[in-house]
């Protein structure tokens, strides 16, 4: 029973792991890009939030105005970081990013200050016992929540015009252009859904902790950045499957291991990816030309 208690907990913290690297993986899938700005963005969009309710908002909105904010940070770092040098070296659009995370990071720190602020629980705080189990409201949230966002950002994907567009361009860029696909317009969206999807990931994050703070996005893009690995990055159903496994496994492991918590279930990844290199589920193999 306790063992089921742990996969749960895990499952409840590699939700989050799984939305922070869908928004990861939905940037390189389409431009074989990695976004170090993703975890500044979701901490951005937490802080925001938190600004937000602490201004008299209710929290709905306030976390509305939160993925509102993470959102157009994601397409401001697009247009100003991106964009000019996309056609670079790979390294120089990664390197842009960077530097814009640790603006977005200066801005935060800036309005709020650098310490551990107090973030609403969405529930209010209480269990929900079913047998010998006990499983809080706030992760049974964090865990309905995250599920539904992933599965609507597929379906986004699947069955929308925006989505087709997306795919098109992690296709083929030129061919996507040639048939008329707006491709700037395109991967505007694509930073737009991206940041969205790890603001959601890291506004559960901080529910579960119930705090922000400044160097919560560099923790969560760690994770959401191995969670992407792990499932193949580029790969959305990857990403999903690659956090559920780093939660799991940070949280069946940890009771024994202590400090070295995360130390360990590293060492079990790079195991996984000793023997599937390209990820659980494979991934998207990008080349620029």
């Amino acid at each position: 029973m306790e063992l089921l208690q742990q996969i749960i907990n895990g499952l409840t913290i590699g939700s989050t792991y799984a939305l922070v690297a869908i928004g990861f993986s939905v940037v390189y899938g389409a431009l074989g890009l990695v976004n170090f700005a993703h975890g500044d963005i979701l901490m951005a969009g937490a802080f925001s939030t938190y600004g937000l309710y602490t201004l008299g908002v209710p929290l709905p909105l306030a976390c509305l105005g939160g993925i509102v904010v993470g959102s157009l940070l994601a397409v401001a770092v697009e247009e100003v970081a991106v964009r000019p040098v996309l056609t670079q070296h790979l390294l120089i659009p990664m390197m842009t990013t960077l530097g814009a995370g640790l603006i977005i990071r200066n801005i935060v720190e800036r309005i709020w200050g650098n310490g551990t602020l107090p973030f609403p629980s969405f529930t209010g705080g209480g269990y929900v016992h079913i047998g010998d189990l006990q499983i809080s409201k706030s992760a049974v949230v964090t865990l309905v929540v995250a599920f539904v966002a992933m599965f609507a950002f597929l379906a986004f994907l699947k069955f929308t015009k925006a989505g087709f567009a997306i795919r098109a361009v992690a296709q083929d860029m030129t061919a996507a252009r040639l048939m008329g696909v707006p491709v700037n317009r395109t991967i505007a969206v694509v930073y737009l859904t991206g940041g969205a999807m790890g603001v959601v990931g890291g506004l559960l994050y901080a529910n579960t902790l119930e705090v922000v703070y400044l160097g919560m996005g560099f923790a969560v893009l760690l994770k959401g950045f191995a969670a992407a690995i792990v499932g193949g990055i580029g790969n959305l159903q990857g990403a999903m499957i690659g956090g559920l496994v780093i939660g799991v496994l940070e949280s069946t492991v940890g009771p024994a291991t202590g400090s070295y918590r995360d130390a360990v279930a590293f060492v079990l990844l790079i195991a996984i990816l000793l023997v599937r290199p390209t990820g659980l589920l494979g991934a998207r193999i990008q080349e620029r030309v």
